[in-house]
């Protein structure tokens, strides 16, 4: 399957429903997973011509597989920009909430200005995928749907020189962009809120016995990635202390467009009891 077909939503005598697949495990659905299918929710309601300006998710229980019911309420409704709530509900759990922003504003129109740049890095054709590094078969379902290509390999213990840091071109399998901005922006959203555990966990000393899930995730698009196949997230996690860690990732395209920024802050999980 694809990751537009499964952040599929459909609706139903008034009801908007999704399958949440198990090809995309990490230890339970992936939140950046289930974020995009709120996202895609919100995309359901919108008005034509709209693209996603925002999102900010909280993650209130694990998600589980299969049939998801999302509720999307219009808070805001305009020419320009609407703003969508929505909740996902599972097994008699709301798993989620979401505020989405939608704009029909034309690109190009308004004041235009940049003060960050795309990071100097190697494109993705001259690097080794990770697969190089870990083996063929990933930990995960969830990383079968990627080309990943890291800039800097390393693991715990050798960290990275400028602190958490990680950045890793990434590219989705089966998927053609362009054809719906909400998937296409969807991929952003997805990687905003993955890749911050590995910009953190790879700076850590070895042996680390912790996870670290995410308990929300806020992310705010920029360029449309509409022509871009590969993406390179460059994540950094510089603030850890009292049981949370924060970090903030950009999403780049091949030629410099910022397709997206974001964070999260993850919570502290001991993997021993009462530690």
């Amino acid at each position: 399957m694809s990751f537009e077909a499964d952040t599929a939503v459909t609706e139903r005598r008034g009801a908007v429903l999704a399958q949440v697949s198990r090809a995309w495990e990490i230890w339970g659905p992936n939140g950046g997973y289930l974020s995009a299918v709120a996202l895609r929710a919100a995309g359901l309601r919108a008005p034509v011509g709209h693209r996603p300006a925002s999102i900010s998710v909280q993650y209130l229980a694990r998600g589980a597989f299969g049939e998801a019911q999302l509720e999307v309420e219009t808070l805001r409704e305009s020419r320009v920009a609407c703003c969508f709530g929505v909740a996902m509900w599972q097994e008699g759990r709301r798993t989620l909430t979401a505020q989405v922003w939608t704009t029909g504003k034309p690109l190009g129109l308004g004041p235009a200005n940049r003060d960050v740049q795309m990071p100097s890095v190697p494109s993705p054709d001259t690097l080794k995928p990770v697969s190089d590094h870990l083996g063929d078969e990933p930990a995960h379902p969830f990383w079968q749907h990627f080309d990943a290509h890291p800039v800097r390999w390393s693991w715990p213990g050798n960290p990275d020189p400028r602190g958490h840091v990680y950045e890793q071109w990434m590219r989705f399998k089966n998927h053609v962009p362009g054809a719906d901005p909400f998937v296409d922006e969807g991929r952003a959203l997805l990687l905003i809120d993955t890749l911050l555990w590995p910009s953190h966990w790879r700076g850590e000393p070895a042996g680390t016995d912790y996870a670290a899930p995410s308990l929300d995730v806020s992310v705010w698009f920029h360029e449309p990635s509409a022509g871009a196949d590969w993406l390179l997230v460059e994540a950094r996690t510089p603030v850890a202390g009292a049981g949370l860690i924060n970090g903030g990732a950009r999403v780049w395209t091949r030629d410099g467009g910022l397709v997206a920024s974001g964070g999260s802050n993850l919570l502290h999980m001991p993997m021993k009891p009462g530690a």
